[in-house]
């Protein structure tokens, strides 16, 4: 069962690695292609996934190194993993939002991004674009082109406009980050649920108190019987002597005689003119 657990963490977290490096990638070619995808959106899904880490990794990482007596260590082990998994949510459903929003037809808001930087005279961020797609202009070859005028010139192999090539990659890129959002949530619930299910069943601490309850009685002499009587066998399984088949019980008691000294009696009991009957 470790093993398993230990390759469901492994795997846990090369999904979680996979994820970073997928929102990495849409930041970059967001920043690159001038993409009017918010900024702050795809940072935040870079620090989605590492959050979800910490939420998986952190919780028994935290019960390891805090002091367990102390007031404020079972403070933080008792609200921060709550606090932290209802950012997690929180944040999910906003950048799930957010990222869907770039899936629907923007072509009116990336001509306004490209109107912006053409008025910007930002020919090094347009440029990026016709090359990256091998395309001049926006709506056609001539539809302010960067260099000015001369991509068509400069460039006679290029015979498509830049809208509907970095409209699909815009798309494709939001695609991802809501890629990202939705599955970093799936396993939140997963989690969430498994979590669930291992309080029902007692975790850890159930099995270690099951273990404790049947421990109990373990001793020889400490067995019980299922309805918690004590096991009465062993007394009446005492050895007899030979003088035990005669009649007197196997076990002899031996009230105080030693050999060749003085016979121990009891004083005289009940009526003194009874004769005592331990005379020697």
């Amino acid at each position: 069962m470790a093993i398993t657990m230990a390759g469901l963490n492994v795997a846990y977290a090369l999904l979680l690695a996979g994820f970073t490096a997928i929102a990495i990638y849409v930041q970059v070619t967001s920043s690159t292609l001038s993409f009017p995808l918010s900024t702050g959106t795809t940072v935040l899904t870079i620090i989605l996934p590492l959050l979800a880490a910490v939420n998986f990794f952190g919780t028994d990482l935290l019960k390891r190194t805090l002091p367990r007596r102390a007031s404020a260590s079972l403070t933080l082990q008792l609200y921060l993993p709550v606090v932290l998994q209802l950012i997690q949510g929180v944040l999910t459903v906003v950048l799930a939002t957010l990222t869907a929003e770039g899936l629907e037809p923007v072509d009116c808001i990336l001509e306004g991004n490209w109107s912006r930087l053409y008025r910007a005279k930002d020919d090094r961020a347009l440029e990026r674009i016709q090359d990256t797609f091998n395309c001049c202009g926006l709506r056609s070859i001539v539809d302010r082109t960067a260099p000015r005028g001369e991509c068509k010139n400069i460039y006679k192999d290029r015979h498509d406009s830049c809208l509907s090539p970095w409209h699909a990659s815009m798309q494709r890129s939001a695609g991802l980050d809501f890629a990202v959002a939705l599955a970093v949530g799936i396993f939140q619930l997963v989690q969430l649920a498994l979590f669930t299910v291992r309080s029902s069943k007692g975790g850890w601490a159930s099995k270690r108190y099951g273990r404790t309850i049947q421990s109990i009685g373990s001793g020889p002499s400490d067995r019980l019987l299922g309805d918690g009587t004590a096991n009465d066998d062993d007394d009446d399984d005492e050895d007899t002597s030979p003088e035990g088949n005669n009649g007197t019980s196997g076990t002899h008691h031996d009230y105080g005689t030693t050999e060749g000294g003085p016979r121990v009696q009891p004083s005289n009991l009940g009526d003194s003119s009874e004769e005592n009957t331990w005379r020697s």
